[in-house]
């Protein structure tokens, strides 16, 4: 890992040149701030599975572990943490802590500071280089065949892409009347449950831009096309979590869409499934989507999300479209 150097208006550390000595001197390291500390949590948790109990293997060196539980216990204590306290919660003696404390201190993986230790910036950038790695076309066909599995009924997964949805895993759960399609079919946002997922977290801004650039065509008799429904559409998909297209896209076809998360809170993709209206009807269109929020939270958890909040920003929707 390089060595760090900050000013006085950085809130993040800059690496210095890498041709540095890989000795980090923990005096020039910098604590981790709001969205450092924010982007550090799926690399704690994996760091906590990796190393709980059911992982145990005879190939462990105990006392890696155990500097690793001191690591990971900073995920779930308020900084500045004092010695007795990490002590207690990692279940270590004082004395024992303090020696793990001082080799993570000497990397500049914690600081002491105020009367506490704290996480330094290397860990953030370990957490930055691993969630640079996620992508959820990585898990897309995986997470699809596993919702199909548990639904029954054709789920699909899909990114918004130049305003259009783009379908990049596709699994089918009933052959007999499901919905057939293949990876890099491309619909339209406005009538889709994938495309209303995704554009419900958008900024009215940006989604009349997307209709600008591919207007809202009128594919059945129950697509929405007037910006006044649309508007209250993508609210209702915002506050009960899901969006459904209502045979509003082919007659006789239901789907419900989920929007997928990445670390950063932003919607990257969404899931859906999609079935014969009366099947979707026989089972419940709200039954159905539990399944459907099911697997989006999966797949946002492998991204990174850590759950708490489904909407992260005021899309700022008006209260109805300007004539």
């Amino acid at each position: 890992l390089p060595r760090f150097h900050s000013n006085e208006s950085d809130k993040v550390a800059v690496p210095l040149a890498r041709t540095e000595s890989l000795s980090l001197d923990s005096s020039r390291t910098r604590p981790l701030t709001g969205g450092a500390r924010a982007a550090t949590f799926a690399v704690m948790c994996a760091v906590r599975n990796a190393i709980s109990p059911d992982a145990e293997s005879p190939y462990q060196v105990r006392a890696v572990t155990r500097a690793l539980e001191v690591l990971v216990a900073f995920g779930s204590l308020s900084a500045p943490v004092d010695l007795a306290t990490l002590a207690r919660h990692v279940g270590l003696h004082p004395t024992t802590t303090f020696r793990y404390l001082e080799s993570l201190k000497a990397r500049g993986f914690v600081q002491h500071r105020d009367g506490g230790y704290e996480l330094g910036s290397p860990v953030f950038e370990l957490a930055s280089t691993y969630l640079r790695g996620l992508s959820v076309w990585s898990y897309a066909q995986e997470l699809a065949d596993r919702l199909a599995a548990t639904a029954i009924e054709t789920a699909s997964l899909g990114v918004l892409d130049n305003g259009q949805v783009l379908y990049i895993a596709i699994a089918n759960g009933q052959r007999e009347l499901g919905i057939q399609s293949s990876p890099g079919t491309r619909h339209p946002a406005h009538c889709t449950a994938l495309g209303k997922a995704m554009l419900s977290a958008l900024a009215w801004p940006e989604v009349e831009a997307i209709l600008a650039a591919h207007p809202a065509v009128r594919l059945t008799a129950r697509t929405l096309v007037e910006p006044d429904a649309l508007i209250a559409d993508l609210a209702a998909v915002r506050t009960r979590g899901y969006a459904v297209d209502d045979e509003e896209r082919v007659p006789g076809v239901i789907c419900i869409g989920v929007p997928i998360r990445d670390h950063s809170g932003s919607v990257v993709a969404a899931i859906s499934i999609s079935g014969p209206a009366f099947r979707i009807h026989e089972h419940g269109i709200h039954g159905m989507a539990q399944l459907v929020i099911a697997a989006a939270a999966d797949a946002s958890a492998r991204l990174g999300a850590d759950g708490t909040s489904r909407q992260v920003r005021d899309p700022a929707m008006p209260s109805s479209a300007p004539r």
